[in-house]
């Protein structure tokens, strides 16, 4: 998937003021919906380790942000360290290096961390240039309203318009209103329902309007491309169990290709699992930002 614009701007919406980052296709559809006071990724941190977690092979990092981390210890570089105890341990409690935020939290749990050099070290890196460097091109167009993201990128264009903010123009409140309804219609008429729980997320789909019109065949696949987009936009990984309409086996294959066919548009790692005995879909989706919620 190509991201061919990326608008930063904040507004109103049920009262709390949000400060966003949405990237749209080529099509000018939403992509990636980002709260850019809650994502930590990007960031770096100096770290102090806390914790050497020998049974998994990696260390609970104290950030001087106050929070927590986690870094594998195969990612560590002992002679790039700030500070070091042991020169024959590769790591030890209290010693000092720094680190990349590059998967936000869930929960309680830690900040996932990749090793940053010391001489590599930068001051105040920030999520919005982490995000154009590693899933934007060079063509791709920024938009920001805010002085602060102007000012600390000259290179954005700036979006001056009293008659009509760039929220407004871009239809985010709409946009934020989808996102956080349960219900995703498609253009058959059809829908899908998205029901999030603590262990997993149930997406199932509804023939809706067009029960006995169309193939379910194709109302799943038009649910599929439907599902694998609001997973992206809506942030959502973990275990995800899709109820498909009723298939022969034979169409299920090819509906394992179909979704294989669509992860290839995602930046998380997804892997279909296949349909399970009652016969939902069923996949897994890394963790990379916090799930879009407010």
């Amino acid at each position: 998937m190509n991201i061919k614009k990326v608008v930063i701007t904040k507004g109103i919406y049920l009262d709390k003021e949000l400060r966003l980052l949405v990237s749209f296709d080529e099509n000018d559809k939403p992509v990636d919906l980002i709260n850019l006071d809650v994502t930590k990724i990007g960031e770096v941190y100096l770290a102090t380790v806390e914790k050497v977690l020998s049974d998994v092979d990696g260390c609970i990092l104290k950030l001087d942000s106050n929070t927590e981390g986690y870094i594998e210890n195969k990612k560590l570089i002992p002679d790039s360290y700030v500070t070091r105890h042991s020169d024959k341990k590769k790591v030890c409690q209290e010693d000092q290096f720094y680190v990349q935020i590059y998967q936000d939290r869930k929960g309680i749990k830690p900040y996932s961390c990749n090793f940053i050099k010391q001489e590599d070290y930068t001051e105040n890196p920030s999520f919005i240039n982490y995000y154009l460097e590693k899933y934007c091109n060079s063509d791709t167009e920024v938009i920001t309203d805010m002085p602060d993201i102007h000012e600390a990128n000259p290179s954005f264009r700036y979006y001056i318009d009293d008659s009509l903010s760039l929220w407004n123009l871009y239809g985010l409140t709409k946009l934020l209103d989808n996102i956080c309804s349960r219900i995703c219609h498609l253009k058959s008429g059809g829908n899908i329902v998205i029901e999030p729980t603590e262990a997993l997320t149930v997406i199932d789909v509804n023939s809706g309007k067009n029960y006995g019109k169309q193939n379910p065949f194709e109302v799943n696949v038009e649910a599929l491309e439907a599902a694998f987009r609001e997973i992206r936009l809506r942030s959502i990984s973990g275990i995800i169990l899709i109820d498909l309409l009723k298939v022969s086996k034979a169409e299920e294959e090819r509906l394992i290709e179909v979704a294989n066919s669509l992860i290839d548009e995602d930046i998380s790692r997804i892997t279909i699992h296949g349909f399970s005995n009652l016969g939902l879909l069923e996949i897994t989706r890394s963790k990379i930002f916090s799930t879009f919620t407010i």
